[in-house]
């Protein structure tokens, strides 16, 4: 029997993401406006992909040590100017430019920086933006010395006297916190010490972003990265947290457990004077799993009204060894007023005792938040993947993840926030990793659903891992490079990750209608650079057909119909790169209905 296609009028109506708002398991839906039209919160900069500069000559096995051949570099040229990316990630390694060690002296001749330099003349020549920044430099004495952060400074001083000005954004080291033995402090030593070595170079220190964090923790509490955490591990005495507010009528609470805690014995207590104290009984929820390699539990504290003439309450968590806790949010509510702490800072606690840390407790949570509130950088950097492959989590996690914590980052300091890294996590570890998943018809599905998310939660731009491939191990690309041309076949997800990188232009506005189940919906006015006009991205996660009716102030438009299905994404037989399926002439001031099959991808564009 022929199923129905479902229908939902998605007028333009504001994200909303709240902090105590909802379950992460059902997402509450944006809040419909009763007119105009509500953008997204972002600068959007565009959609791109990490790549390796390198070329990794059939031939040879040590990587690096071929320089482009012109039909290689054709192939790739051809391919990423079809892409037209808003942002491009190009790291460095330190041996191709200073294989020597002694900071100061330079080779910029290698193979390897002619392969560099010659893809970023290409980018330059196309006005694509670049980020930049070395991988290693993770030994903690070199990282935090002068001469590191001259090294990089040398470094970008060579890229602006080559002239690529189209360099964006430098970024340190990748990932410094993860596996690396660096703590926070030690990043910021580093960040100090690189604005000095830029100011004497005489370069921008509103370059430096970061801290290229490995932030995909960030789902196990749900995008929240201002959580007070408990490390009991050392903890000699129970930890208290004490709230301050006369005249207290009640309140409620969100907390976070790891999995080895029964979460029992937290317990809540109020008092007249601050030195009397009386036990509360309070109703909380039960445990519900976030979706991270290490899950959280999350448990709610249901409204409580407190005794008349309360003017404190205290959060005791009694010490347990080898577990770790947090709180959330703490919401104190008087006859005048309601206050939410959001447990970013202790400035709204009257006393503590130590022990709790600041924020979230993991190395995975705590520095993008932070540098925010230090005002370390003027660009916000991290990496975000999700665990739809590894772990079959649900593909709707991601927008109030990324929301939460991108309302976070700008309500510290009203920063840009780029995800410099973005996709699936892949099963297994190292180098046992399995990238398969890469070649399956859904990923195409999987990788445009996550880009809708992360445009629609309030991100400025998002980098693919990635374009072509790392090593013949590394199969994340759109397709491998070490293949010959001619047999560099696209996998996929080239068909949709191209489509959203070439028709959500940098300088679109972003907008983020209402949505059916199981259906992601974007709209996007362009720039003028990029013809002034519309597009429309309908992502399907569900097995039926569904039509969304679209409202927006377009006039009579005519639009191209990209369709990526099972049975029909219509391709140049030549280069394999995405056609119209169809086109559409219509006004949407009205509202206009839009297709979309089951398990598929709809794109309707003005550009071209």
């Amino acid at each position: 029997m022929q199923s129905r296609s479902a229908r939902w009028r998605a007028h333009a109506v504001p994200l909303v993401v709240a902090a105590l708002a909802g379950s992460l398991l059902a997402p509450s839906a944006p809040t419909p406006a009763a007119a105009g039209e509500h953008a997204v919160d972002s600068t959007w900069r565009g959609l791109g992909y990490n790549q390796d500069p390198l070329f990794r000559g059939a031939g040879d096995d040590t990587p690096g040590n071929d320089e482009w051949t012109d039909a290689a570099f054709q192939q790739m040229t051809q391919r990423v100017d079809y892409i037209r990316p808003g942002l491009v990630r190009i790291m460095i390694n330190r041996p191709w430019f200073n294989p020597s060690g002694v900071v100061g002296s330079y080779a910029w001749d290698t193979p390897q920086m002619k392969n560099v330099f010659r893809v970023l003349a290409h980018y330059r020549q196309q006005g694509t933006s670049v980020v930049t920044g070395m991988w290693g430099l993770n030994d903690r004495a070199f990282y935090t010395s002068a001469d590191a952060a001259r090294l990089q400074a040398d470094l970008m001083a060579k890229f602006r006297d080559q002239g690529y000005s189209n360099i964006v954004q430098y970024i340190g080291i990748n990932e410094p916190n993860s596996g690396t033995g660096l703590k926070y402090g030690d990043w910021v030593t580093a960040t100090t010490n690189l604005r000095t070595a830029f100011g004497a170079a005489h370069l921008d220190a509103n370059l430096i972003g970061g801290p290229d964090t490995a932030e995909a923790g960030i789902a196990a509490q749900e995008g929240d990265l201002g959580l007070m955490s408990v490390p009991v591990r050392n903890a000699g005495t129970d930890q208290n947290l004490v709230w301050r507010a006369d005249g207290l009528t009640g309140f409620s609470a969100r907390l976070y457990r790891t999995p080895d805690d029964t979460g029992a014995d937290w317990t809540f207590q109020t008092s007249k004077n601050g030195s009397t104290w009386t036990n509360l009984t309070v109703a909380q929820s039960g445990p519900v799993v976030t979706y991270a390699t290490t899950p959280w539990y999350r448990v709610d504290v249901s409204a409580r009204t407190v005794p008349t003439g309360t003017n404190y309450l205290r959060l005791t968590m009694p010490k347990r060894d080898g577990i770790e806790r947090a709180v959330s949010t703490i919401t104190l509510t008087t006859a005048v007023a309601s206050i939410t702490d959001p447990m970013n800072d202790l400035t709204q606690t009257v006393s503590h005792t130590p022990g709790w840390t600041y924020p979230g407790g993991s190395a995975a949570n705590d520095w993008w938040l932070q540098s925010a509130l230090d005002r370390q950088v003027a660009q916000h950097e991290a990496h975000f993947y999700v665990h739809e492959v590894d772990l079959g989590s649900p593909p709707d996690y991601p927008e109030a993840v990324v929301a939460e914590a991108v309302r976070q980052l700008k309500a510290a300091d009203g920063g840009s926030v780029i995800l410099g890294e973005t996709g699936m996590k892949a099963p297994g570890d190292g180098d046992d990793k399995d990238y398969s998943f890469t070649s399956e018809y859904a990923h195409g599905v999987r990788m445009a659903d996550l880009a809708v998310q992360e445009a629609r939660a309030g991100v400025d731009g998002a980098m693919a891992w990635c374009l072509d491939g790392y090593d013949k191990a590394v199969q994340c690309g759109m397709w491998d490079h070490y293949q010959s041309p001619g047999k560099a076949t696209l996998r996929p997800w080239f068909y949709t990750w191209s489509l959203l990188c070439r028709y959500l232009p940098s300088g679109s506005r972003i907008f983020a209608p209402a949505q059916p189940a199981g259906v992601r919906v974007l709209k996007a006015k362009l720039p003028a650079s990029a013809g002034g006009g519309w597009t429309f991205v309908l992502v399907n996660r569900g097995s039926s057909p569904a039509t969304v009716s679209m409202t927006a102030q377009t006039g009579t438009i005519t639009l191209d119909k990209y369709v990526y299905s099972p049975d029909r994404a219509p391709a140049d037989p030549a280069t394999g790169f995405p056609v119209p399926a169809d086109s559409l002439r219509a006004s949407f001031d009205n509202g206009h209905d839009l297709t979309v099959g089951g398990n598929a991808v709809a794109v309707f564009t003005t550009a071209h």
